[in-house]
């Protein structure tokens, strides 16, 4: 008897169920989800924990400069000029000191102590230059920009700010070359020239925050503005000639750099704001006396020292 080869039924397949399909989608979907939530929270966290880095880097920078900055006006700074006050108390109101008992009363009341410092270091600033123009002979664009240059160095600090007043001028030079070339009026010259500035120094400013400087964080609105504006100065003495101008520029910068240094120093900021009478007294009786000054410039007397020798 032949047997017949047992041929076995292969199983059928197990139906799959769209009920388990979708849950087991379910659930790696969930899984990717929860994956990708993880990925976004790590990211967030090295995000968050990379921008606090570089603000616990930089807060002590900018908190040591706003002490040291007499013109911004910071709990710190207040507080000692006004510890200062505290240590020389002065007697009654009388004839010798109203000027002292109502800076204190202002104070008290609410006034910032380091805007009256600087009310009354302007007036020795305009006199310090009146002295470098008729007795040492330094000229520079006359007495209102080293004044205000002045004031925005102390603030910016001295080296920061010759390097935004240089880049300030270069800024300047190349749009002048650049509008030279449309024949406009001198108002929309001007401006155009100073949108110009505008332009290169936000893209410099965009470009240093990418690099490990520390000076963009320290730099004032105020301050950085007073720079741009005065390059109108700059422009119109090139006007006459090139050499000129640049003379101007550095004569201006050494009277501004000299003032900058005479009014940060803490003893004479501490005095004016002890002795404003006596202040603004010696500051006047100066100007008197410069101004009466007739004789030669110091820088003229070395000039033509061998032909006064003879």
């Amino acid at each position: 008897m032949v047997l017949a080869p047992t041929v076995s039924a292969a199983p059928s397949p197990t139906p799959i169920s769209p009920v388990a399909t979708s849950a087991a989608g379910a659930t790696l979907s969930g899984a990717l989800s929860g994956t990708d939530s993880a990925l976004a929270t790590d990211s967030a966290t090295a995000t968050n924990s990379g921008i606090a880095t570089v603000s616990a880097e930089i807060a002590p920078i900018v908190t040591e400069k706003q002490e040291k900055d007499i013109t911004a006006t910071t709990p710190k700074t207040q507080d000692k000029l006004v510890e200062f006050l505290n240590q020389h108390p002065i007697s009654s109101l009388t004839w010798y000191n109203p000027l002292q008992y109502g800076i204190r009363r202002a104070i008290q009341n609410g006034v910032p102590a380091n805007i009256v410092v600087l009310i009354l270091l302007f007036p020795v600033i305009t006199a310090v230059i009146s002295v470098a123009r008729h007795v040492i002979g330094l000229k520079g664009f006359g007495i209102y920009t080293p004044a205000v240059l002045s004031v925005a160095f102390l603030s910016t600090g001295i080296i920061n700010g010759i390097v935004l007043f240089l880049v300030t001028l270069v800024a300047s030079t190349i749009m002048k070359k650049l509008v030279q070339r449309f024949q406009m009026q001198y108002l929309p010259r001007t401006a155009m020239m100073l949108w110009g500035v505008s332009v290169i120094m936000l893209l410099i400013l965009i470009g240093l925050s990418f690099l490990p400087f520390s000076i963009i964080f320290t730099i004032g609105i105020f301050p950085l503005l007073i720079i741009m504006l005065l390059t109108e100065d700059f422009l119109g003495s090139q006007l006459t000639s090139q050499s000129e101008a640049r003379q101007l520029t550095i004569e201006t910068l050494i009277i501004a750099i000299f003032c900058s240094f005479l009014i940060g120093l803490e003893p004479v900021q501490q005095f004016v704001l002890l002795q404003p009478e006596l202040t603004l007294i010696m500051v006047a009786a100066l100007n008197m006396i410069v101004g009466r000054y007739t004789g030669l410039r110091l820088l003229e007397w070395l000039r033509f020292r061998s032909i006064i020798s003879e």
